[in-house]
């Protein structure tokens, strides 16, 4: 309910810009500056209204279609005294999942906090990498993800990045199948429309 009411506060506020001028016209504005209403108005409302969108999307569609789509999951405390031993300890438990042709994988940090998310190929060797980087320190805990499919790998990760909200995860995976992404993609769309400049 939050996210609806939020979606539509920002959507009236940047239709209330977009007809500012026509309202002026007909009397019905109210005194003041007008608002400023440009492309870059029109770029930061959209993106605005596709994150809120997102956010509530995130809950429900995303974690659906996620369910959907794992077979198994398996959870892992990192275990050790620094990065050597960390990784030699996950790289023992890990090769139980090298067979498979592809898993998703979470690193989760303290409170529940997702830190980051990955995929594997069918070396499996992508997660252990990761040990070496920065923010490994506050890793916590690691969830590989078993996919239905070889075929459901890259899109069980986009999903996985919409629902987590992995705060290390530099670019979103924009995959095609995805269920999410093709929202956010006639969200897009339909407000560009809407919203179109002369």
């Amino acid at each position: 309910m939050a996210f609806s009411k939020t979606f539509e506060r920002e959507l009236n506020k940047l239709f209330r810009k977009r007809t500012d001028w026509l309202r002026r016209k007909l009397g019905t504005a109210g005194a003041g500056k007008p608002p400023v209403f440009n492309r870059e108005t029109v770029k930061t409302g959209i993106e605005r209204l596709q994150q809120i969108a997102s956010d509530a999307l995130a809950w429900k569609l995303a974690r659906v279609a996620f369910d959907e789509n794992v077979k198994s999951r398996n959870n892992r405390k990192i275990k050790g005294r620094g990065p050597a031993e960390k990784k030699a300890n996950f790289e023992k438990w890990f090769v139980r999942f090298k067979k498979t042709k592809g898993v998703v994988y979470a690193f989760w940090g303290k409170n529940g906090e997702c830190i980051y998310v990955g995929r594997t190929g069918s070396h499996g060797s992508r997660p252990a990498s990761h040990f070496e980087k920065f923010w490994f320190s506050r890793v916590k805990r690691v969830t590989i993800f078993d996919v239905k499919g070889r075929s459901r790998v890259a899109q069980l990760e986009c999903l996985a990045i919409h629902r987590f909200q992995p705060t290390r995860n530099v670019n979103r995976a924009a995959i095609r199948k995805c269920p999410l992404c093709r929202t956010h993609r006639y969200i897009r769309d339909e407000l560009h429309d809407i919203f179109r400049l002369r």
